[in-house]
């Protein structure tokens, strides 16, 4: 056995690994988190760490995702690095900019407030959302990473890892509880505070609701993928003994159908699906995208799987939300270059989900791009940005050399975000067609979540992601699942909630004979 020594930031912890065993292992047994978005196949080079010890040589992988300077510092891919005798490993801190960290007021501080808890247990991001439960405001908000990527990005591989044991299993019910009690210490409450929470609602998509309740999860990934257990879950003290105080009441809202999960259910109280006066529709974008559609009688919910791409995953120029990456592009068609919107004003490292539309939108409009997707070899004025990579596919320079490292975006790129934006496209024009609604019937739509709330609209709109509609009727709130799952703190809305559920119609995309038409249509960045 060998000793692993594991630093995140304050945080030292150390682990007994078997000769020869993968120092992401180690990392994962400590509880620490490291993101592993393509599940430890060493593919998308996102779990550098910094280490010190007696380890495996460098293989071919690690040799093409590390730069000379990171292997000069150091650097090793957890995923691909063994343990040969004691290590020492430090993690880079993973820091969480979000449109769900805000504080709105500190009521919540007056003595003898009851206080109230909403959870919104996202696949890449795990938000809380303290709210008083007298009056139902929501007073602060803050978010944490969903420790659950060292097992991937998306949901399918988490599902399958919790399929390979009971060990697999437990490990990722308790990655989902880690992540909400640091979603809830990034509230920076005082004790006292804490301790009037006396009520707690926790939603999330079918994945992560089976994940965290430690239910079966092979229903979800064989015929007919519908859940082991749709049921509202009340339980006090418990499983979550250890998160929330003793005496807080713990309350799951229930699933609506095949990965259709609390989550979207939330979005349609907060939205007034159940109370809509005509058609409207709304998308929860992210890892996985939700659509919900009414005529204003009807409502119809579908999950399509959009697939980490809006998360800045599986893009080669792929960042998340921290200094530095670009969430927003403007283009200079005179001199051909780029003008970046990134967080902090750092200098472009990569690409998150809005600044990778943004981009793609701007090289549509330029014609670096064309409407089948494709990436031109010759361009008038990009046409100095323009190569193609070691393996003759087709990149372009968003950076120059002098800055440091060239951030490209490859052709790859573009088909990753032809294939999310297609697949949210199709499922909102079966929907709309299932109601025989046109688009100039929708008098609403609102786009949610992380990714959503941030994106240009024109942009979504220009390369063909939702319907054409106008503009004018498109809002972008930030998190219809947290607000939502707020409003469930009270009995009464938690009960219009179940209500909804019921009445809710769960489409199954696969099992319609126009999706894969509708998809390969909708492969095409222009309106459709």
């Amino acid at each position: 056995m060998s000793i692993v020594t594991v630093i995140y930031g304050d945080e030292v912890k150390t682990v007994d690994l078997a000769q020869d065993g993968l120092l992401a292992d180690a990392v994962v047994e400590t509880g620490l988190p490291l993101e592993q978005p393509c599940a430890g196949r060493g593919t998308c080079g996102k779990c550098k760490v910094l280490v010190e010890g007696e380890l495996s040589p460098l293989d071919d992988i690690e040799m093409e995702q590390l730069t000379s300077a990171e292997l000069a510092a150091g650097y090793r891919l957890a995923c691909r690095a063994r343990v040969q005798g004691a290590v020492s490993v430090t993690l880079a801190p993973i820091v969480v900019y979000s449109n769900k960290i805000f504080r709105s007021c500190d009521d919540y501080q007056q003595e003898g407030v009851p206080l109230g808890l909403a959870i919104d247990l996202g696949s890449t991001t795990v938000a809380a959302f303290l709210t008083l439960l007298d009056d139902g405001r929501v007073c602060a908000g803050a978010a944490a990473l969903n420790q659950q990527t060292v097992f991937g990005a998306d949901v399918i591989s988490r599902l399958a890892a919790a399929a390979r044991g009971e060990e697999h299993a437990d490990r990722l019910s308790a990655l989902a509880l880690a992540s909400i009690v640091q979603a809830i210490d990034a509230l920076k409450l005082p004790d006292q505070v804490k301790t009037r929470i006396s009520k707690v609602t926790i939603v999330g998509n079918c994945a992560m609701h089976h994940l965290l309740l430690r239910y079966p999860a092979d229903t979800l990934t064989t015929l007919p993928f519908q859940p082991y257990n749709k049921a509202t879950v009340r339980e006090r003290a418990g499983r979550f003994s250890d998160v929330f105080p003793p005496s807080a009441e713990v309350a799951i809202p229930p699933l609506i159908g095949g990965f259709v999960g609390s989550d979207a259910l939330a979005c349609l109280a907060y939205f007034n699906f159940d109370r809509a006066s005509g058609p409207m529709a709304a998308i929860d974008l992210g890892t996985n995208g939700e659509v919900m559609v009414t005529d204003g009688e009807r409502i119809l919910v579908a999950s399509t799987a959009a697939g980490p791409a809006f998360e800045g995953v599986n893009i080669s120029c792929g960042s998340r939300a921290v200094d530095g990456a670009v969430v927003g592009v403007k283009t200079d068609r005179e001199n051909g270059n780029f003008v970046f919107t990134t967080i902090a004003d750092a200098p472009p490292i990569g690409l998150t989900g809005s600044g990778l539309l943004s981009l793609v939108s701007e090289l549509r409009q330029a014609g670096v791009i064309e409407p089948s997707g494709r990436m031109v070899a010759e361009h008038p004025v990009f046409g100095h940005r323009i190569s193609a990579d070691e393996n003759q596919v087709r990149r372009i320079a968003l950076t120059d050399a002098q800055d440091g490292e060239v951030v490209y975006l490859t052709q790859l790129d573009v088909r990753e975000l032809q294939k999310a934006k297609a697949a949210v496209a199709a499922a909102a024009h079966i929907l709309m067609r299932r109601l025989d609604l046109g688009v100039g019937d929708l008098q609403q739509m609102f786009l949610t979540g992380s990714f959503g709330s941030q994106v240009d609209v024109d942009a979504v709109v220009g390369l063909g992601m939702i319907p054409p509609v106008d503009p004018s009727i498109v809002k972008t709130p930030p998190n219809g699942a947290g607000l939502g799952a707020a409003l469930f703190l009270d009995d009464g809305e938690f009960s219009r909630g179940e209500r909804i559920a019921a009445r809710a119609e769960q489409v199954d995309l696969d099992l319609d004979p126009d999706f894969h038409a509708l998809y390969i249509a909708c492969l095409a960045m222009s309106e459709s």
